[in-house]
């Protein structure tokens, strides 16, 4: 059965009259932004930024080299010259002009993206790095569209009349091998000292930006409620990574209490957009189930780099014995998004249109999400002395049903 249930400021020892403007100026900052909620309604306050290293000008240039190889929309440069506007404000006391100069530099300091591990490849995705190959790969065979048409496993007609052009409904065999599938990825889950959480599918939009995804603007894949006020904060969730995320918003845990491991089956809610015609009629859709892994591990590179790999393990040992061919993937720098340090994919061969499609991905985020929703570990939490610092947040795909469905529909056909 299932339980129920970073980096500190940098040294700035070169020139110490500008290391005492800099500490003092943090200060100024983060003691103004301590005064505000961004979303009092859920308590939230604003992300805790390393100040201490992102102002440092001995940093500025790695920073920027970091914001161009991924391609990235931070702004460090703009946000030095609003450092250097705030210097100047200081000398005029005028304290309205001092705080919108603060505000805007928190505003630009939130769309800075996560540092990068040296060991992912540089540039786009064709810069992937493949580190493992698993399986056969099998020559063609028909496609699950074909098969599911065959058999009557697949509703498509008039689903449009009353639902979007990218949903499905399995129905027969093919049903019960979505069920089978989350079923047997729970065992597996379970058996590795996973708990597994239910999560809500609507989130306040500040989780969701919170964990590195953009909800404004018209390139995002997020779907927004939109009705009067209250409704119009929130968002439908596209993975069960953000719920569990916002589960542990301003928690403080035990050091022994790490690694959390979490787990959730949800439906995954995103606006995607349309792909070619060879990807079939289930792989790229609004609503999907998804079994996501989620898991906390201490502030410490070396032990959530570990973690990675071990979440990647997991996931290589779900998909040995389901008799298809799949490759693991490095992901470059381009395709890490805002909060990821490390990424893997995980493709596998669809024998029916002859490609690889992404199955999988796990990412470490470092304290990228720890310190936006002030998720901290400490020796003794219910010491208030006690050292308390940002947690790692790691996260990965188990199993996305309707992809798994196509990779061993397949994969595993045979008319004999």
């Amino acid at each position: 059965m299932f339980k129920i249930f970073s980096f500190g400021t940098r040294n700035f020892s070169k020139c110490a009259l500008r290391y005492q403007i800099s500490k003092e100026r943090v200060e100024l900052i983060e003691k103004y932004l301590k005064k505000i909620r961004i979303f009092d309604e859920i308590d939230l306050f604003p992300a805790d930024i390393d100040w201490g290293y992102v102002l440092n000008p001995t940093n500025l240039t790695s920073i920027d080299e970091n914001i161009r190889t991924r391609k990235s929309n931070g702004d460090i440069i703009g946000l030095h010259r609003l450092n250097d506007d705030l210097k100047e404000a200081l000398k005029t006391g005028d304290q309205h002009y001092i705080e919108t100069i603060i505000e805007a530099m928190y505003h630009k300091a939130v769309q800075l993206p996560n540092i990068s591990d040296p060991s992912s490849p540089i540039g786009a995705e064709e810069n992937a790095e493949c580190v493992m190959n698993v399986g056969e790969k099998k020559g063609r065979s028909p496609t699950v569209d074909q098969i599911a048409k065959m058999y009557g496993w697949l509703r498509e007609d008039h689903i449009s009349l009353y639902s979007t052009q990218r949903s499905y409904i399995l129905k027969k065999e093919l049903a019960e091998l979505e069920n089978a599938l989350v079923r047997y990825t729970l065992n597996y889950l379970n058996d590795k000292g996973f708990i597994l959480v239910s999560v809500p599918d609507i989130l306040h939009h500040s989780i969701i930006e919170s964990c590195g995804f953009a909800t404004k603007g018209d390139r995002n894949q997020v779907y927004k409620l939109d009705f009067m006020n209250e409704y119009g904060k929130y968002c439908l969730s596209g993975t069960s990574e953000m719920s569990l995320a916002g589960l542990l918003k301003n928690r403080i845990l035990n050091h022994d209490e790490l690694p959390l491991k979490l787990c959730a089956v949800s439906r995954c809610l995103r606006a995607e957009v349309s792909g070619s015609e060879r990807e079939g009629k289930l792989y790229r859709l609004h609503e999907f189930t998804k079994v996501e892994m989620f898991v906390l591990t201490l502030g410490d590179s070396k032990i959530s780099s570990l973690m990675l790999e071990n979440i990647k393990e997991y996931q290589t040992e779900l998909f040995s014995d389901l008799g298809i061919h799949f490759r693991v993937l490095n992901m470059p720098t381009q395709e890490l998004g805002s909060p990821a340090y490390k990424k893997y994919d995980i493709e596998a061969w669809m024998p029916g249109n002859q490609f690889y499609g992404e199955i999988s991905s796990t990412s470490n985020c470092h304290s990228y999400q720890s310190r936006r929703l002030h998720i901290k570990s400490s020796r003794d939490k219910t010491d208030l002395s006690e050292k308390q610092s940002y947690v790692h947040t790691l996260n990965g795909t188990a199993c996305a049903v309707p992809r798994m469905l196509t990779a061993i529909v397949e994969s595993n056909w045979d008319m004999v």
